[in-house]
């Protein structure tokens, strides 16, 4: 699973929960991507939608969406149940 944080410089919101996946990092096994609005050109026409938000995607295909407001609490959850989920799926 890959985790795709959209976010901006100087933000407080958006370092909560860059530092909570970090976090949940640690305890389960996933790659964390940041985009950046400012300067990601794919990432540019979804500023206005506000940060952060986080996208999970499993095989290139995006399964859940976060948006903004994130909170960590909501967070937590959908990584494990994703991870859950996923040792489910493997044999």
């Amino acid at each position: 699973m890959q985790v795709v944080l959209f976010t901006k410089t100087n933000c407080q919101l958006c370092d909560a929960i860059k530092y909570e996946l970090l976090d949940l990092q640690a305890e389960y096994a996933f790659e964390i991507h940041e985009e950046f609005v400012e300067t990601d050109s794919n990432a540019q026409d979804d500023e206005q939608s506000g940060v952060p938000r986080v996208h999970f995607e499993r095989d290139g295909r995006v399964i859940l969406c976060l948006d903004y407001p994130v909170k960590q609490v909501e967070l937590r959850r959908a990584v494990r149940a994703e991870m859950k989920d996923r040792s489910g799926r493997q044999p």
